[in-house]
């Protein structure tokens, strides 16, 4: 997502807010080793995330850890 979508080359725009909307049943299951670096970097592109939980399954004690963290 932020080397993809938030690009310049892709279409990102400097003046516009940059927004996504995870959508999620709150456990990461692929790059888990990956996910603390990723939400930093994140953190420090001032990328805002709106989480949406979808299932009976939602941690959300992990999501506000991320979330808290952004």
């Amino acid at each position: 997502m932020r080397t993809e979508i938030f690009n310049p080359a892709n279409g990102d725009r400097p003046e516009a807010a940059n927004v996504a909307i995870l959508i999620t049943d709150g456990n990461p299951n692929r790059d888990v080793h990956l996910l603390d670096g990723e939400v930093a970097a994140i953190k420090r592109r001032n990328i805002r995330i709106l989480g949406v939980g979808v299932t009976n399954e939602v941690s959300f004690g992990r999501l506000l850890y991320y979330f808290e963290n952004m």
